[in-house]
């Protein structure tokens, strides 16, 4: 009865550590990069856990130099994608349309790929500079008074005439003249 009462035990526990670890950003990618990261020798995904939450640590402390050596390294291998499949497409140039094409278009979603992670870098090392028209500040209650703004609008308005009803422009109208002849108004038209 004892082993029974101790298997029960073993599987609660496992069943918990699996939860946590699926439940986990740092679990779930270690478990995604135990199938890809196996080129560098065997690991253990707690060990994997354990290094992601290093590194995610380091950046909610603000350093990046981590990640911006990431990016670097991956634009580095992105182009030597791109030139690899750049190189394959012209080998194939002229007589083997199809894989010419195909080579193509890797080597330039290489190309894109690349691009785009320089520009993310390009982001984190200098932000950009957002200025606002407009900045709603305030350390306690804010008053909006749309009335003092509609008298403001009125006043301006008022600017714009001289006397009560009388505009400022008053420049009279002239008469047309015939400089182009072709583009004189059109005569009256008889229907029937």
């Amino acid at each position: 009865m004892a082993k029974t009462k101790t298997s029960e035990a073993s599987t609660k526990t496992d069943s918990k550590l699996a939860a946590r670890v699926a439940t986990s950003a740092a679990g779930m990618s270690a478990i995604a990069m135990l199938g890809f990261a196996e080129m560098v020798g065997p690991q253990k995904i707690e060990d994997l856990i354990s290094e992601l939450k290093e590194r995610n640590r380091a950046v909610r402390e603000g350093k990046l130099e981590g990640i911006e050596a990431m990016l670097m390294g991956q634009a580095i291998a992105l182009q030597s994608i791109f030139a690899n499949f750049a190189h394959r497409s012209a080998l194939n140039a002229g007589e083997y349309i199809e894989p010419t094409e195909r080579h193509m278009k890797l080597a330039l979603k290489a190309q894109s790929q690349c691009r785009a992670t320089l520009e993310t870098l390009a982001m984190i090392k200098n932000p950009p500079t957002i200025y606002a028209r407009q900045a709603n500040v305030t350390t306690g209650p804010q008053q909006i008074n749309n009335g003092v703004a509609r008298e403001i609008e009125s006043q301006q308005t008022q600017l714009l005439e001289a006397q009560h009803g009388e505009r400022l422009d008053t420049g009279t109208k002239s008469e047309t003249g015939r400089v182009d002849s072709g583009m004189e108004a059109v005569g009256a038209v008889n229907r029937p």
